[in-house]
């Protein structure tokens, strides 16, 4: 199995020296070595190739702060370089993709339609960690196709629907709602398309930080925040985003 994991996203992380301190064998690579991105290798994921013993510990080190994805092939190698080729395909202003990111991979997986199979490549199948009301289920997403697609049958860089910028703000809030399980934990997933579109109107009104949402996680949970009269002025004033939010609480106050 491979691993592809952001270790400066993940604390604490399984790296190369908690691989070996247990005792697993495993070949592992510098994701950005060899890229445009050379001078900057040892700040970015690496690709860890493990043996069944090491894959539970990496497992959970990608549903900590999920910024890992794992996968399956057959050649190594190959799947190195496609890997490293995904990575140079533009998308939108960045000048680097981030598949890696469980966020991005959904992203793009749900958007590629028949170019799916283009965007697996040599890898037999993906798998992201799954959002989930529990923060322990360890549960993962796999994406994969059932006939493989020849690589000379694929235009690169492949084309996306302009709606891959929409859908990534969904899936970046779906993770985000699950990821803070101690506000929105008792949210069912029915319910996270009316949150995204909550989070989106204050981020419309920026008010986008981590902290700031987490002060008024009743408003983003209960009814349509566009809805709320009462609160646009508030929301459409220009003072700071940190005193918005002190606002908002003492407007809500019974």
């Amino acid at each position: 199995m491979i691993f592809i994991v952001d270790p400066f996203h993940n604390k604490p992380a399984w790296g190369v020296t908690q691989l070996q301190m247990q005792g697993h064998t495993f070949n592992c690579d510098l994701l950005w070595s060899g890229t445009a991105l050379q001078d900057r290798a040892l700040k970015g994921p690496t690709w860890f190739v493990l043996p069944p013993s090491g894959v539970s510990g990496m497992a959970r080190v990608c549903h900590q702060r999920p910024k890992g994805i794992a996968l399956r092939c057959r050649d190594a190698g190959a799947a190195l370089a496609h890997a490293r080729k995904l990575m140079a395909m533009p998308l939108g202003r960045s000048n680097i993709l981030t598949f890696y990111n469980p966020v991005h991979w959904t992203t793009l997986a749900m958007e590629a339609g028949d170019n799916l199979g283009c965007l697996l490549g040599p890898w037999d199948a993906v798998y992201t960690p799954a959002p989930s009301l529990k923060p322990d289920a360890n549960r993962w997403h796999e994406w994969r196709v059932d006939t493989p697609v020849a690589v000379d049958s694929c235009t690169w860089p492949l084309a996306f629907p302009d709606s891959v910028f929409t859908t990534f703000k969904d899936v970046r809030w779906v993770y985000w709602l699950r990821e803070n399980p101690n506000h929105f934990g008792r949210v069912p997933d029915s319910e996270l398309p009316r949150l995204a579109r909550n989070l989106d109107f204050l981020v419309k009104h920026r008010i986008g930080v981590d902290e700031d949402l987490l002060e008024i996680p009743h408003l983003i949970i209960h009814g349509e925040l566009s809805e709320r009269t009462e609160l646009l002025p508030i929301l459409a004033s220009s003072e700071r985003p940190h005193r918005k939010v002190a606002q908002l609480l003492e407007a809500v106050q019974p």
